[in-house]
């Protein structure tokens, strides 16, 4: 099938994804490098000592991590619903994705004030923000990217046959869910 701006379904796909590959490519060497100075900093370049999180710190941050990675295998759901012809599956499935991802950067901001770590005391905690913001504009990102989907959906603009923008938000909110568990095992467990 022809589209208005005279691409076919294939195409689009291979837009998308040629797209999302770059984009990816890019924001990797970012937090790349976003990492290393923070492991640069932590390893004694830093003017604040570091010390690891707290037993609570660590357990408030793995149940975000698995909230973070539940709403990455409803995404998932969610896009294997639509290719099957089930809409309104998707749609609740897409819901709960966002409702998670929503719950995800309230528990991080609840998470970054009890820490009390601050963004202009050290250049480690301007590292550490500089890492957690970064990511969490990603996830505002992904949230948004989400919500325009559900918008069009409950609008019945997907079905099985066409539903690229639903294909293309979760590859990155699965990008964004791979992004945290790096960050997760670096700023807490290592």
């Amino acid at each position: 099938m022809i589209h208005a701006n005279g691409m076919t379904g294939s195409n689009r796909i291979k837009v998308m994804q040629s797209t999302l590959i770059l984009l990816f490519g890019s924001e990797t060497i970012l937090f790349g490098t976003l990492v290393m100075s923070y492991l640069y900093f932590r390893a004694g370049g830093s003017d604040t000592p570091f010390t690891h999180p707290g037993v609570s710190d660590l357990l408030i941050a793995i149940f975000n991590t698995l909230l973070l990675a539940g709403s990455a295998g409803a995404a998932w759901a969610s896009n294997r619903a639509i290719e099957q012809g089930q809409a309104g599956r998707m749609k609740a499935l897409l819901l709960a994705t966002l409702l998670m991802g929503a719950a995800f950067i309230g528990i991080q901001i609840f998470e970054f004030n009890h820490l009390g770590m601050k963004i202009d005391v050290s250049t480690f905690g301007g590292i550490f923000f500089a890492l957690i913001m970064f990511h969490a504009a990603h996830v505002a990102a992904g949230i948004m990217v989400l919500l325009l989907n559900y918008a069009r959906a409950r609008l019945g603009d997907f079905t099985a046959r066409r539903h690229v923008a639903i294909t293309g938000g979760t590859w990155f909110w699965t990008y964004v869910t791979a992004v945290w568990l790096i960050l997760f095992t670096v700023l807490y467990l290592v």
